[in-house]
């Protein structure tokens, strides 16, 4: 933001030669690397944290993405993208976001990838404690659309909190009583407990994240954002006052049309990453997907982290969600004992 004028001035991203968003790779999450992470997410919004999965781990997902794909539509279609049809796709989830599964997944594989280490110090090192839990998501396909224009997915920015709220709110009496009300005996649980940040007034840090299985280019679509708006939300929720009468008080997802927000469409930037790269970013930070326009599929997995520690995670919460992760584990035939790792035991909250 210009300070001489306080109007939004867009960021620009630095790229490598090969169009890819720089990148930092972690040794631990209070490396030397870790601080620089740091310092250009509290710049831009975001980083890219290489190297989190690695190539059999992207591999392996993608073909789990393609087991719940085909679960879903009850056809063997990986093979042949003719069948990647409307009449088969509509089955898989939030077609239009490219977003499979209407609820949260459970299988093997997305399970046992959320007790990832990699991913864990990622999410550590911008978080700045290792005392974490992960949430349960979903994964993300966008099918190959520059030959088949109407399988793209809608270009969309949006936030997954309601930014006036954010602004208002002297404190977090409302996350409190939304998030610890949850029991997670229903999938839309697991999806609430992702969008309630707080407020500005106590200024909590909540962080999302993503991992691309495979490279992710300009015209292959998925992610971008607006970086630096994190910086400018407070501002742009006063400014656009008449987009609250829009959606009211308890949306916590407002996607915006690109005639209510132009110029936050032309400011939303593409983040390219290599396969195995996670993109981490400010809940803050207006973000969404772009079609994918290219001959390749892309494939991801979402991911968030957040403090074990917080106010919200009462006893009576926190054994909610333990009974019913523990009833996910064993319909995934997986021994919390014997499969999760010391640390998965810990981030999943058993421990």
């Amino acid at each position: 933001m210009d300070g001489s004028n306080n109007t939004f001035q867009p960021l620009v991203i630095p790229r490598d030669s090969e169009g890819y968003v720089k990148s930092f790779a972690l040794s631990s999450y209070n490396c030397s690397e870790a601080v620089e992470a740091r310092a250009f997410f509290k710049q831009y919004g975001f980083v890219v944290i290489a190297n989190v999965f690695t190539p059999e781990q992207c591999a392996t997902t993608i073909s789990d993405i393609w087991n719940v794909i085909e679960s879903c539509t009850g056809k063997s279609l990986r093979n042949d993208e003719n069948q990647w049809i409307s009449q088969n796709w509509y089955r898989t989830g939030l077609v239009q976001e490219g977003i499979i599964g209407n609820a949260s997944l459970w299988t093997r594989q997305i399970l046992l990838n959320r007790q990832i280490s990699a991913l864990h110090v990622a999410f550590a090192a911008i978080l700045e404690t290792e005392n974490l839990l992960v949430n349960h998501d979903r994964y993300g396909m966008f099918r190959p659309a520059k030959e088949h224009p109407k399988r793209a997915t809608m270009t969309n920015l949006h936030l997954d909190m309601n930014p006036w709220n954010y602004i208002d709110d002297k404190d977090n009496t409302h996350q409190l009583e939304a998030l610890s009300e949850l029991q997670y005996k229903s999938d839309d649980d697991w999806i609430d407990e992702n969008n309630e940040p707080g407020c500005a007034a106590v200024g909590e840090l909540n962080v999302q994240g993503l991992v691309n299985l495979a490279d992710n280019l300009e015209e292959d679509g998925g992610f971008w954002l607006v970086p630096g708006f994190h910086k400018y939300i407070a501002q742009w929720a006063v400014e656009h006052e008449s987009l609250r009468k829009k959606f009211g008080r308890h949306y916590q997802f407002l996607l915006f049309d690109k005639d209510d927000i132009p110029d936050m469409y032309a400011a939303a930037c593409h983040i390219s990453t290599r396969a195995g790269s996670a993109i981490l970013w400010d809940q803050r930070t207006m973000h969404g997907s772009r079609a994918n326009a290219s001959l390749r599929p892309r494939f991801a997995q979402f991911f968030k982290m957040f403090p074990t520690q917080h106010p919200a995670m009462t006893l009576e919460r926190a054994e909610y969600r333990r009974q019913a992760i523990l009833a996910e584990l064993q319909e995934a035939n997986i021994d919390p004992n014997t499969d999760l790792t010391p640390l998965g035991r810990r981030i999943f909250g058993l421990e």
